[in-house]
């Protein structure tokens, strides 16, 4: 009589975040023969999430890579992995599927004893929780009144990699290579039927020491995929995740017109959501007996849109008056992008702001130098829309720098900014309904209701204890919702 009909919910669920400090001591290197050291990039990356009953526990991999001088002045590089585990309270449950983000806020090296490298990390966990709800579509014998609600669902996720290579003559005699940063951002990911076309770019800087010279090469290579994603239909909203999985450089060409190339793999994982339009029972009525209607409601975000947006921007580091001039810029061998804070202007505009560190290797009068700098931004994303909530992450795709004046770096860097937006959407329904009494039958002949502001006919059968046709065909002119003062006038055929 009842038909309840089966629909899965998908909720979001973002933890508060925790700091995970990293303490590495590097073995097979001689801390007295480092005299200067000029750069520590640390990249941090998810290699694990599970989650329990109240806590989800992050598994990671921090890469560490040091250039440095030693007493000959000659340009080394190291780089090193560490391994870590994270636990992150919170409303958890075993089966969640789990995401984390990690940022590296600081790092450190010391060089005493022994060499240690530190370096302190941001991680964001969330999940995605898949939930079965009983929505009621149908009941017999009964007039119902019926809404469309909202409902956020998951449809498919999927992980595949992509190889990637490129190479560059960079002429003369590569001595060694120092490091190589590579990330990837993604550019678009469109849902198609069944499918996802996904397009992305890698982007790397490999620092290397050529002709005794330390100096830098950029590369940017665009990757395009298109994947079968089972369910997925036109318009559907996608969750693109990659990770740079390796990266390697390998020397060749011929002495003294060597040749760079880099090759390696992206990780990527895939989600694909939708809010679907569910038209499901929101009252009812039956002539015959007494209704008990349980009901319950909800409140839950879903997913509006995902973009992708590229910003340039600008910024200034300055060297203390302690120190030497700067006469050129040489390298700057990594960049990390951080959003802090997204949120809504005044004037009702978008706005993400961060910061982005890097560290310039330069020369002055003793050779090489280096600075470490923080570049604050913040960059405007666009009009704000009522109801929605805004989280935007970025990357550096690129970063430049030159002397502008003798202690003062003029800094420029590209960013790709993610924004995705979110709705917060309440669905009430009905989540059990028992058969009650039978109604008592209404013996008057003619009954007469006096309808108030805004009802509709459900709340005129209830009244009237009749059924809409029956209604509807002794008072044509009754229109919905109601005035105040309406009146409704209803015949029974008695005996």
């Amino acid at each position: 009589m009842f038909d309840f009909e089966k629909f899965s919910s998908a909720r979001f669920y973002v933890a508060p975040s925790v700091e995970k400090v990293i303490e590495f001591s590097a073995n097979g290197i001689d801390v007295e023969n480092i005299s200067k050291v000029l750069s520590l990039a640390v990249d941090a990356k998810c290699e694990g999430a599970e989650a329990f009953e109240g806590y989800a526990e992050i598994s990671g991999r921090a890469n560490f890579r040091l250039i440095y001088l030693d007493k000959e002045n000659n340009a080394k590089g190291v780089d090193y992995n560490a391994d870590f585990t994270a636990r992150v309270d919170g409303e958890w449950q075993e089966g969640d599927n789990v995401f984390a983000n990690i940022h590296v806020e600081e790092a450190e090296v010391r060089a005493e004893d022994s060499l240690t490298l530190t370096a302190v990390l941001e991680i964001v966990a969330g999940r995605t929780r898949r939930e079965d709800m009983d929505l009621l579509t149908t009941a017999e014998d009964c007039y119902t009144s019926k809404k469309a609600s909202k409902l956020p669902t998951f449809i498919t996720q999927k992980a595949w990699t992509a190889e990637y290579f490129d190479e560059a003559n960079v002429g003369g005699e590569i001595d060694g290579v120092l490091s190589i940063n590579a990330v990837t951002a993604v550019k678009s990911a469109v849902a198609t039927e069944n499918g996802a076309k996904v397009a992305s770019a890698l982007y790397a800087i490999v620092t290397y020491v050529k002709d005794g010279e330390i100096t830098t090469q950029n590369f940017e290579i665009p990757l395009e995929d298109e994947i079968n994603l089972d369910g997925v239909a036109e318009g559907d909203i996608l969750l693109v995740t990659p990770m740079v999985k390796s990266a390697k450089v390998v020397l060749t060409g011929v002495t003294g017109d060597n040749t760079l190339r880099i090759e390696g793999e992206v990780a990527y994982k895939i989600q694909a959501y939708r809010t679907a339009e569910i038209e499901t029972i929101d009252d009812m009525f039956m002539l015959s007996n007494e209704l008990v209607v349980k009901r319950d409601k909800t409140r839950q975000k879903t997913l509006v849109s995902r973009e992708y947006l590229d910003e340039t921007i600008s910024g200034i580091a300055l060297l203390g008056d302690n120190r030497p001039v700067a006469t050129g810029v040489v390298a700057l061998p990594y960049a990390r992008g951080y959003v802090a804070k997204t949120y809504v202007s005044d004037d009702g505009e978008v706005m993400a702001e961060g910061v982005v560190n890097t560290d310039i290797i330069y020369t002055d009068e003793n050779g090489y130098n280096s600075v470490r700098t923080e570049i604050p931004f913040s960059v405007m994303l666009g009009r704000a829309e009522e109801g929605i909530e805004y989280k935007a992450e970025c990357l550096v795709t690129g970063i430049s720098a030159k002397v502008r004046r003798e202690r003062e770096f003029e800094i420029d860097v590209n960013l790709a900014l993610t924004l995705t937006k979110y709705e917060e959407i309440e669905c009430e329904y009905i989540t059990g309904v028992e058969l009650g009494e039978e109604r008592q039958k209404n013996t008057s002949a003619l009954s007469l209701y006096v309808a108030g502001e805004g009802e509709g006919m459900l709340d005129v059968c209830k009244a009237l204890y009749a059924m809409p046709g029956d209604i509807l065909a002794q008072n044509p002119d009754l229109t919905f919702p109601t005035k105040e003062g309406d009146e409704v006038v209803y015949f029974r055929q008695l005996g």
